[in-house]
């Protein structure tokens, strides 16, 4: 379902490489992924024994909350939130329920305009933070709570407050498991061996999702096709291979690319995905993510013209099935009376791909079938084992994040 073909491919110049040779290292390296012997890989085998029965309780939450609200207030940050929008924003919001994402920033703005809304919607709020005490995340929840319980009492704030956190520990004193102990608020355990960059088919991110009305169970079934071995073999991972080389070559920056607004969130994704996984010891390529045609218009001068550094990783579907095309009217100016939309954007593409292979960029095209649940569920899977397999290629554990500790700790020290 993915097809991956390129410009200036790195991998097919004759001097400084063996493609074969680094095709068999990629495999290698997905064997090691899927031996169950690395700390933090239960998303490898997760879409394909994800329990049936808790299929059905997230479809029967996700009802239970559009019965009685208009709003889900999702409050996460990182992977806690990321996979869920960037789906909700390629899919669509299609339920009766609006689902709102914040707790991902400390902004009083932002707040205080979701605030104002909740005062003339029913809502629910659902609170993700595998630690229970993320301090974006309980926080934004302290506020949330008092605004649910201000509107509809104690006993009914808690019916309509969800939780998704770490397994219950003997021991465990995080703030959200006590409170949810307390107040009996409906929870999710969060898979043990599963990182919030991965678990986009877990809770994570299934709950919110269904509750937007869209079929989880697609969903699924596209990362269960994903995760065929037999996807990846005979040059399945030469996008792995190709990025990695780029990077031998002395290139610092992937920059995804997109031709589709509503693509957007993917790469806030993709950024979260990569970055976190290979950004260690040192190594790593930075991602970038743009929108054309609208960053050609800020951008494009750069990447026709400016440092070198980079290589560019176009994403876009196979097809615009499913979505009205808008015509041009005859009366527009040349070249584009009696087009349409989606035949100029074509163009677009074309014209900005030969532009900029021609200063001998390596563009790399992958190209899914279409905005459609199992397609998206497809390609959401084979870049998370693109990416694992990438950053077990450079010599990096893709599942930990210790730096990542280091701005927390001193922001507490701030406190």
């Amino acid at each position: 379902m993915i097809k991956v073909d390129f410009e200036n491919p790195v991998l097919d110049r004759p001097e400084g490489v063996d493609k074969k040779a680094m095709l068999g290292v990629a495999e290698n390296s997905l064997k090691e992924v899927r031996s169950g012997k690395l700390d933090m890989t239960g998303w490898v085998n997760w879409p394909n024994e994800i329990p049936e029965e808790l299929i059905s309780g997230i479809k029967a939450c996700a009802a239970d909350i559009s019965a009685k609200s208009d709003r889900l207030v999702v409050i996460g940050i990182g992977g806690s939130f990321l996979g869920a929008k960037c789906v909700l924003d390629i899919l669509g919001n299609n339920g009766k329920t609006k689902v709102d994402f914040i707790g991902y920033s400390f902004s009083s703005r932002m707040m205080n305009e979701l605030l104002d809304k909740l005062k003339k919607d029913d809502f629910s709020v659902l609170v993700i933070s595998k630690s229970g005490g993320t301090a974006e995340t309980v926080t934004t929840f302290s506020v949330l709570r008092k605004a649910l319980t201000d509107k509809y009492g104690k006993e009914e704030a808690a019916k309509r407050t969800y939780m998704i956190i770490g397994a219950k520990k003997a021991g465990d004193e995080s703030y959200l498991r006590k409170l949810a102990d307390a107040e009996g608020i409906q929870t999710f355990d969060m898979p043990e061996d599963i990182g919030g960059r991965y678990s986009v088919f877990t809770t994570v991110g299934l709950l919110p999702i269904a509750a937007a009305g869209i079929d989880i169970s697609r969903l699924i079934e596209g990362a269960r096709k994903a995760s065929s071995e037999d996807v990846y073999l005979n040059g399945g991972l030469e996008y792995a291979c190709a990025r990695n080389r780029a990077y031998a070559e002395g290139k610092k920056v992937e920059v995804f690319e997109f031709f589709d607004p509503y693509l957007d969130m993917f790469g806030e994704w993709l950024k979260q995905l990569f970055g976190e996984s290979e950004g260690k010891d040192g190594k790593g390529l930075f991602p970038a993510s743009l929108v054309f045609s609208r960053d050609l218009h800020s951008m494009g001068q750069f990447l026709q013209q400016g440092d070198p550094s980079f290589f560019e990783t176009v994403i876009m579907p196979e097809s615009y099935e499913g979505v009205k095309d808008v015509a041009i009217p005859d009366d527009a100016p040349e070249p584009f009376a009696g087009k349409t939309l989606n035949g100029i954007n074509d163009s677009a593409i074309k014209g900005v791909i030969k532009a900029h292979a021609s200063r001998g960029t390596q563009i790399i095209k992958i190209r899914f079938p279409k905005e459609d649940a199992e397609s998206v569920g497809y390609l959401l899977y084979w870049f998370m084992t693109q990416c694992a397999v990438s950053a077990l290629m450079s010599g990096v554990d893709p599942f930990n994040q210790p730096g990542v500790e280091d701005y927390k700790r001193e922001m507490r020290e701030a406190l």
